[in-house]
């Protein structure tokens, strides 16, 4: 497998699904894999590979095969046991919250282009994911993998005792919405402001019934050594985290030290011995959350401002112009007419 020193990489985990999907329906998987950095041999669960070709290779199933519901499919036929060594450290964890935080606290070591999040909404609690370069239409592909996946999860990590209340997309509803109902077991929304399990707050305290307390200190050992190593810099992880503080309310300097146990001064160093800053790394996950709700969703202008901790359209319109040189009017337009000529 061939890379780029610099692409973000993405552990296959979920994606080995799709290999038997494309066999059942035919399609040889070395087509999906024609032109990317791997191939078929390489999507092992604890292989790494470029984010942005895990993405294409969705799109290339989706092709291949016709069906706009593969990635949905795909993942159904998965849980975290899908996750290689993560997964074997989530199937022994006490509770599904523990399990739930078991994968929070390495997720940034086994993907540089996507995060996964979890954080109280009211009553409940939303868990979400979302990638960073994220208003390709093939997006649809990624996020039903991952919601499907993540259902699966919860009901495996509680013995089908726990299901998501809802699940929410971030995109447009699909030309048959009953798929996803009848694969997901659940209430679906789309044209949402994130893609995300909704579960009660209580259901984090449901036990596993495969816990095992001594497997499990030891497998939580061996991989926070192995999966929070360089690439874990503070910068890397303010992108991983800023996304579920934006969505919470307009994130402070200090509100993200505090989240990453960090004095300001010394976070405001070793961001700019990176190169970067809070203030950049905050308004590019803005600007890029506003790039795939205006492309996927057609949530109104205001909303999308509101959601993403504006003061007011206004400001939103303002910030956004800046980044795209165009309103967000006209660069959703401008999107739309464009993907319309690649789908013509």
């Amino acid at each position: 497998m061939k890379h780029s020193n610099d692409a973000p990489l993405q552990q296959a985990q979920a994606l080995c699904g799709a290999l038997d999907q494309l066999r059942e329906l035919g399609v040889d998987p070395r087509e999906a894999c024609a032109g990317l950095a791997f191939g078929e041999q390489d999507l092992t669960p604890d292989a790494m590979i470029p984010f942005g070709d895990a993405v294409a290779f969705l799109e290339n199933c989706q092709r291949l095969t016709g069906l706009e519901q593969f990635g949905l499919l795909a993942g159904a036929r998965g849980d975290h046991r899908s996750f290689g060594a993560i997964g074997q450290l989530m199937d022994v964890a006490p509770t599904l919250g523990h399990a739930i935080r078991d994968f929070l606290g390495v997720q940034v070591g086994i993907s540089l282009g996507a995060t996964t999040y979890c954080y109280a909404l009211g009553e409940c609690i939303a868990l979400g994911y979302a990638i960073f370069e994220r208003h390709h239409p093939s997006a649809i592909q990624v996020y039903g993998l991952t919601m499907a996946v993540g259902a699966n999860m919860v009901r495996a990590l509680t013995g089908g005792d726990v299901s998501p209340l809802e699940i929410h997309f971030c995109h447009r509803p699909p030309a048959d919405p009953g798929v996803y109902r009848q694969v997901l077991k659940t209430k679906v929304l789309f044209d949402q402001y994130q893609s995300c399990l909704i579960l009660k707050r209580e259901d984090l305290e449901r036990p596993n019934p495969r816990a095992d307390a001594p497997r499990h200190a030891a497998l939580g050992a061996q991989l926070r050594a192995s999966f929070l190593g360089a690439a874990a810099t503070p910068g890397v992880v303010l992108r991983h985290l800023i996304k579920p503080l934006v969505l919470q309310g307009a994130p402070s300097f200090n509100d993200v030290a505090r989240n990453l146990d960090m004095h300001p001064r010394k976070l405001n160093r070793r961001l700019l011995d990176e190169g970067t800053s809070f203030i950049e790394i905050r308004d590019e996950a803005r600007f890029r959350l506003a790039q795939e709700l205006l492309a996927l969703t057609d949530l109104p202008i205001g909303e999308i401002a509101s959601a993403l901790s504006y003061s007011g359209h206004g400001s939103f319109v303002r910030a956004f112009k800046k980044r795209s040189g165009k309103t967000p009017s006209q660069w959703r337009e401008e999107y739309a007419v464009g993907a319309r000529g690649e789908d013509a």
